[in-house]
């Protein structure tokens, strides 16, 4: 018998390997509560956002009440639309749901206990309001001073940080 013929190795060329943020974005989008996943396929849809993406652009599609998530690929675009591919959904059981909306109520609760105040010379500080603790001093801002607490709450608590989601253009 002749000898079985060996493939040929193919190897991917040594330019061709970057890294995924040098080539694509990825972006974060919360969707509004009674959107389906089928609904972001009109390129109409990404009106307001079409200007920023660019074929093969990664979105990650979240819906406002957490029964899914989506994972979209842009196609083609142009200034006010934008075709995309929808590569996977995740429909979330209700007990997916509720346990998120029970993490977030808890963190807000969590945060009700703080303040986040000036304190002249120490500048924003986040204090408990329990026993008059403080917790971080020395911020110049104020959103500062909520980020880091909203940060204490999530690792007090254990749950991960929110995802950034991108700001609506007007």
């Amino acid at each position: 018998m002749e000898a079985a013929k060996e493939k040929a190795l193919i190897q991917l060329a040594p330019n061709e390997l970057h890294l995924f943020e040098h080539v694509s974005q990825r972006y974060d989008a919360k969707i509004a509560q009674g959107v389906t996943p089928e609904d972001m396929l009109v390129p109409a849809f990404w009106a307001h956002h079409a200007v920023k993406l660019r074929p093969m652009d990664e979105i990650r599609a979240r819906a406002e009440d957490g029964t899914w998530v989506a994972t979209l690929l842009v196609l083609d675009c142009s200034r006010t639309w934008a075709k995309v591919q929808l590569i996977q959904v995740h429909k979330l059981t209700t007990g997916d749901v509720a346990l998120s909306q029970a993490s977030e109520t808890q963190i807000q609760e969590f945060i009700g206990t703080h303040l986040v105040t000036y304190r002249g010379p120490h500048k924003w500080s986040v204090v408990r309001r329990a026993d008059k603790n403080v917790l971080a001093e020395g911020m110049e801002q104020k959103d500062t001073a909520s980020v880091w607490l909203e940060a204490h709450a999530r690792s007090t608590i254990g749950v991960p940080a929110a995802p950034k989601a991108e700001p609506v253009a007007a």
